[in-house]
Parts: structure tokens; sequence; C-alpha cells
């Protein structure tokens, strides 16, 4: 017990020394509701329509966003993928995907490159956000070492997170995002929160 408090009070003291450069701002806390973000991006190609789908393991569908009110183009899909970019809604299971729409002609993106083929060139914050998630990182909303970005002409810079569930705890990494061609480098930046816990569903 005493080593398990000692060594979380070192990693209290690690991360409270760490220091931010004043340039970063915080990530808001708005986009942290991940099914807020879909609204934001601006595809690649100009679809004449497109959708943001979640299917459970009943195989369930709900449809999470679309780009215009839907005019019934479900007459042109020819399956019902299997998979997705998010793997989500644990332990039942769940996951989402993009149909889009184009001259009659439909595509499905299901992975995380067919998103990152999806979004393209990267326009703002929440597509950063969305790229970044496919790597299996996140914000930390409570904590600006794994939750502040920064934006410039060529790339997006971003402290984020990874988050274990037992034991608890949160991997800072310093994330440095392509805007045109999206490809990401990640260094990381160590644990900076630790708990002799997990999290149960």
């Amino acid at each position: 017990m005493k080593s398990f408090i000692f060594s979380f009070f070192l990693l209290s003291i690690w991360g409270s020394s760490q220091i931010i450069d004043e340039d970063f701002k915080k990530i808001p806390d708005s986009l942290y509701f991940r099914d807020n973000l879909y609204k934001y991006i601006r595809p690649n190609h100009n679809y004449s329509y497109w959708k943001v789908v979640r299917k459970d393991d009943s195989l369930t569908t709900e449809l999470i966003y679309e780009s215009t009110k839907s005019k019934n183009w479900n007459y042109l899909e020819s399956f019902s993928p299997n998979n997705g970019f998010f793997e989500e809604c644990h332990p039942d299971g769940c996951f989402t995907y993009i149909i889009a729409y184009q001259n009659k002609e439909v595509k499905y993106f299901t992975d995380g490159k067919e998103l990152r083929n999806f979004i393209g060139f990267i326009n703002n914050l929440p597509e950063a956000l969305l790229i970044a998630r496919t790597y299996n990182l996140w914000f930390d909303d409570k904590n600006s070492l794994g939750g502040s970005y920064k934006i410039e002409k060529d790339f997006i810079y971003l402290y984020l997170a990874k988050f274990e569930s037992c034991p608890i705890s949160r991997e800072a990494f310093f994330v440095k995002i392509n805007r045109k061609t999206g490809e990401l480098e990640k260094e990381s930046k160590g644990i900076y929160y630790k708990k002799n816990d997990c999290y149960t569903s």
C-alpha cells in the first residue's frame, strides 16, 4: 500500500512538473463526445450525400450523422459492413462506419485508413481528433498534458493520451499530423496518471 501511494505521488509530481508550450491551447470539452465531431468533416471528395452509421452486435443500425436530409439513397446500398473504423460500446460491442453516395455509386469506409482517406486534407481540430482516434489516442479533458493543441499551416500538433482501464493509467503523447497527407507521428511523454484499480463495465 505504501509503495502504491509513493508511486502515485511520484506520478503526480511528474505530471505537475511538465510544461506545455504557451502557444498550445486546451482542447474544448465540447469535442470530447466523438459523435459531435462528424458534422465538422469536410470530405476529400464532393459526395452527393454521406452518413455515419453505428451497428451493434444485434445488427441494429443507428444513424449518427448525415450530411443533408436523406433523399432515400438506401436503395443503392449493396451490403451491410461487418466492421468499422471505431470499435465501441464495450462490453457488448458495436462499430461505426461511413456510407457515401456519388453519382449512384456507393462507397463504404470501414477502417482507420479509409476514414483518413475520406477526410483527406485536415481542415480543423475535430478532423485531427478523429484521425488521432484511429491510432487509439484521445484527449484528456482534465489535464493539458493529454489535451492540448496548436494548428499551423502544414501541421497540427497535439498533446493526447492513451487510456488503459486495468490498471487505470493515462500515457501522454506528443502528436504531429501532416494536414495534407494525414501522416501521424507520435512520441510518448510517459505515464502521468496511474491507479491500482480497474474500470469494470
